[in-house]
């Protein structure tokens, strides 16, 4: 532990800023004066030997050599043993719930961000006494063990959140009793007067009340046996509130039951009431931002506090020595010092004059050339940083957009038209800034990069996948970031319906990462996607075949009727005719027939063949489309298999 013995002394670092405004005026007083003499060229060549330089130096190391006395003179110290004190306090242990219901936003920002912030202020506000933290769900474990190390509490108490217990519920009884235990002595021998003399003990729960295992009463009565008073804070309200869940992308979504209704959970109060009763102490409903905490405050201070032995640090170590050496040294420096130029300038200065005419053709060359580089560097740096800054901007337009169209409703319906605008807006502005950024340097993977992704916000796919297939093909980008591109190619591909390039897109990027997730699910999309197009395909082109058979058929029906027609007629001249044309007409009308029957015939049997083969393809293509569920299916079981292994099992109780 480190500390000033004397911390009023560092308030003297006032007069460094005092100094330099005064040594800044004197040198322009200075300068006037001597322009008040002559011109300043000539009152320059007169003091040649008088080096403005050289007094910024003398008093820059008297700046140093003050700073440090100052730090000398407060007296640095470290800590360098521990040893036992006393000091008058209650020992105050917090049961924190941090169940799901406790992510209800009744309470802004929720419950459970709520009771930290209160909590906080309520460490602030102790003098004297320790503190623990006990946090519980379906179970309960010593987050913290009593201390009287406020900053750590504070510490211990911002980290909390719901998956540090993986079973859910609201076991009040078991945090009770773990609070219990962490505050007793080691010696199990003590008797309970002597364990109530010992000193003055509090637990705070916090809690919504949701609690389903009644036991908590019964637990309640036997710590205050023990002479630990019990005091109790509501969180959220009677009426019922959705516990909001959301997903990697902020999409919110809310709790549901087994049932698949949506949770709603409630402020229990009379659970809470009964408990405070029990345990001897105060129920407060925490209503605002100040959580009760200072109800509960006041009944602390107003309890009989006894001397609690504690460890602390109470012998230090002075190591004034070394800003008192450094402050020598720095002084010692400044006085040594002279006003006129150094030895050292003026060596430079002769062999700069020797080498004069060289020294200003490479002066030249380099002012023609650096300040060009620095500001294309520049330049680009800034139009790649301010497009970063756009796009994002238009990213949380676009996110509070689809949050408005969840709700639903024509006044969010309208509002998010409005943000869907302004995203667009910023999408244009951070492609014209990425452009930018690449106008010298074409290859510029970064702004590549970024360009695509601003070109896919604005559905203009094709240019996408252009800017990220230069990512991808670029070897001197990271793997990283060629692993991306290819994984972004795929989905502008995908977006284009061009199936087959897509998924050799995705097959890149799972040869560069393996494990990625996201990847290995959009090929087994795209291949989907891909069969179910070959498949409308070939449908398509069966309805084809099938019009133009049918076309046909109508055509030589049309034929026969009109050849029948035909018949009619010349019978109807033969009739007037003689018998013999008679019976030449009607052999000819039986050939003709007998003959129209054999090609109907021999139709019907390419129909037939037609449909047989028609009928393969379709069940070959129906068991690669199930084959290609089926490996779907087996994917998401795995991904769904290792989401399960990070968690326990849910108490069969309760799931939220």
């Amino acid at each position: 532990m480190f500390r000033f013995e004397y911390e009023t002394v560092l308030y003297s670092l006032i007069i460094i800023p005092i100094l330099i405004g005064l040594y800044i005026y004197l040198q322009y007083y200075r300068k006037k004066k001597m322009e008040a003499y002559g011109s300043s060229a000539l009152t320059r060549r007169l003091s040649a030997e008088d080096s403005p330089a050289m007094h910024h130096v003398k008093f820059g190391l008297f700046l140093a050599g003050l700073t440090c006395l100052i730090f000398a003179l407060a007296n640095p110290q470290v800590g360098s043993s521990l040893e036992k004190g006393t000091r008058k306090g209650v020992d105050i242990m917090i049961c924190m719930d941090i169940s799901n219901s406790m992510l209800a936003e009744d309470i802004q920002p929720n419950r459970l961000e709520a009771s930290k912030m209160a909590l906080s202020r309520f460490v602030d506000k102790l003098q004297g006494d320790r503190i623990g933290l006990v946090v519980f769900a379906g179970k309960a474990f010593v987050q913290l063990p009593i201390t009287s190390d406020y900053a750590a509490a504070k510490m211990f108490i911002n980290i909390v959140k719901p998956s540090l217990i993986s079973e859910q519920g609201t076991d009040i009884a078991n945090a009770l009793d773990l609070a219990t235990v962490s505050m007793l002595p080691e010696n199990d021998k003590v008797q309970q007067k002597q364990l109530s003399d010992l000193t003055s003990k509090v637990i705070l729960v916090v809690s919504d009340g949701e609690d389903h295992f009644p036991e908590s009463i019964e637990m309640a009565q036997e710590v205050h046996k023990l002479g630990i008073t019990i005091h109790t804070i509501g969180i959220g309200n009677t009426l019922g509130e959705p516990i909001p869940l959301r997903d990697k992308y902020g999409n919110p979504t809310y709790k549901k039951d087994r049932d698949g209704n949506t949770v709603m959970t409630r402020l229990n109060e009379e659970v809470l009431q009964d408990i405070a009763r029990a345990g001897g102490g105060t129920y407060v409903h925490a209503s605002n931002a100040n959580m009760g905490f200072e109800t509960i405050l006041n009944k602390i201070n107003s309890m009989n506090k006894t001397d609690i032995q504690e460890v602390t640090f109470t012998r230090y170590d002075s190591k004034f020595q070394i800003p008192l050496i450094l402050s020598l040294l720095f002084f010692f420096i400044e006085i040594l010092l002279f006003t006129t130029p150094s030895k050292i300038k003026q060596f430079l200065g002769k062999l700069q004059h020797q080498f004069k005419g060289k020294a200003a053709l490479i002066g030249i060359a380099l002012l023609m050339t650096l300040p060009a580089l620095q500001a294309q560097t520049k330049a680009e740096l800034s139009a790649i940083r301010k497009g970063n800054e756009q796009f994002k901007t238009a990213e949380q337009f676009r996110k509070d957009a689809m949050d408005l169209m969840a709700k639903g409703g024509e006044v969010n319906k309208r509002n998010a038209d409005e943000k869907m605008k302004k995203a667009a807006e910023n999408y244009q502005q951070a492609e014209i800034n990425y452009r930018k950024a690449m106008e010298t340097t074409h290859n510029y993977d970064k702004a590549n990069y970024n360009l695509g992704n601003s070109l896919y916000r604005q559905e203009r796919y094709e240019d996408a996948g252009k800017a990220f297939e230069k990512v991808a093909n670029n070897q001197s980008s990271s793997k990283d970031l060629r692993e991306r591109a290819y994984h972004n190619l795929g989905n502008s591909l995908l977006k284009q319906e061009k199936y087959k390039e897509s998924i050799d897109a995705y097959k890149n990027a799972l040869k560069l990462n393996p494990k990625d997730m996201d990847s290995k699910y959009n090929l087994e999309y795209a291949r989907k996607k891909m069969m179910q197009q070959m498949q409308q395909q070939q449908q398509n082109q069966q309805n084809q075949d099938q019009n133009q058979d049918q076309q046909q058929q109508q055509g030589g029906q049309g034929q026969q009727d009109q050849n029948k027609d035909q018949k009619d007629q010349n019978g109807g001249q033969g009739q007037q005719n003689q018998d013999k044309d008679k019976d030449q007409n009607k052999d000819k009308q039986n050939q003709q027939q007998q003959g129209q029957n054999q090609q109907d015939k021999k139709d019907q049997q390419q129909q037939q063949q037609q449909s047989a083969a028609d009928r393969q393809k379709q069940q070959d293509n129906k068991r690669q489309l199930d084959a290609l569920q089926q490996n779907e299916r087996n994917t998401q079981q795995k991904v769904s298999k290792q989401q399960m292994q990070a968690g326990n099992k849910t108490h069969q109780e309760k799931d939220w």
